[in-house]
């Protein structure tokens, strides 16, 4: 039976993790009532994530799921190896899914019951929370040459100001200013890959991610070239669908996570925004992370200045 959705995601060294979200994505009880898949792309692990998912799949007595394991001799980058996914994909739908991830209450079925009945919505995302069960950030608004400015200059932490220019990265309620964004169902221009849940057909028609973004900003990216060509396009942030994040679990080093958060935003801006805004975004960026290396006392911060 071919399946209605597909659940894409991408391995990288965290057997043990990668164990933990396919355990919790079985749990997910409304799966069991429609035909679905998940597809594993390793991107060339050295521990033993691969062997650890193939004896989770010969365990599975699921009879409506299809499992494939795409074992790749290179590691490629997160939009790479999520195309590789979304190039077999059978479902109508495609859910992209963090290895770092725990399903909360069935949030994968919620999420695509919320879909399948808002036509008019191409994507939707579930809650995203921390370990300790607080609310984190997922997604926001498009990067402008107004939302970098005062992000990097860290003017956003301001109150009042993400109510007159729509923020980059919205705040979560434990910030002072105790922000209600993340606290109510409400749409955005994009929302995180750790739990991107669109239409197949659509992922079809841009031809998939920009595989020049190898990790960190490649859904921003997406999201925006899916709003160019939908008309009346939504991205939507649903509070009932949960669930846990635990981040940052594939990065090599301390820098990585820094380093391609500045460079999605070049990026962005070098292939959808006016030419003469690039070079005034990177002196922001760098500015930005001079700031923070003051404010945090690190200097992974003024590595990246350098590198920028």
């Amino acid at each position: 039976m071919k399946p209605l959705l597909s659940i894409i995601i991408i391995s990288y060294n965290t057997a043990d993790i990668t164990i933990d979200c396919l355990n919790s994505v079985i749990k997910d009880k409304g799966l069991h009532q429609i035909p679905f898949e998940i597809i594993i792309v390793d991107n060339n692990s050295h521990d033993d994530s691969v062997k650890k998912i193939e004896k989770f799949k010969n365990s599975l007595k699921l009879n409506n799921c299809r499992f494939i394991i795409i074992t790749n001799d290179f590691n490629g980058g997160f939009g790479k190896a999520n195309n590789q996914g979304i190039k077999i994909a059978q479902g109508n739908y495609i859910l992209l899914l963090n290895s770092d991830t725990i399903i909360l209450h069935s949030a994968i079925s919620q999420a695509l019951d919320w879909l399948c009945s808002h036509p008019e919505s191409s994507t939707c995302t579930a809650q995203l929370l921390n370990r300790d069960k607080t609310i984190q950030a997922s997604g926001g608004f498009f990067p402008t040459l107004t939302n970098v400015i005062t992000w990097s200059l860290n003017l956003d932490d301001l109150p009042f100001i993400n109510k007159i220019i729509k923020p980059l990265h919205p705040h979560t309620p434990t910030f002072y200013t105790k922000d209600k964004f993340y606290l109510t169902d409400h749409p955005q221009d994009w929302v995180t890959g750790a739990f991107f849940l669109t239409r197949k057909p659509l992922l079809d028609k841009i031809d998939g991610f920009d595989e020049s973004y190898f990790m960190y900003g490649e859904e921003v990216e997406l999201a925006y070239r899916i709003s160019k060509t939908t008309p009346n396009n939504q991205v939507w942030y649903l509070v009932g669908p949960q669930i846990i994040h635990l981040g940052g679990a594939s990065a090599t080093s301390r820098l990585d996570p820094i380093l391609n958060e500045y460079r999605g935003i070049l990026s962005f801006f070098k292939k959808h925004r006016p030419q003469w805004q690039y070079p005034i975004v990177r002196f922001m960026l760098k500015i930005n992370a001079f700031i923070r290396s003051i404010i945090h006392f690190s200097p992974l911060y003024l590595q990246a200045c350098s590198k920028i």
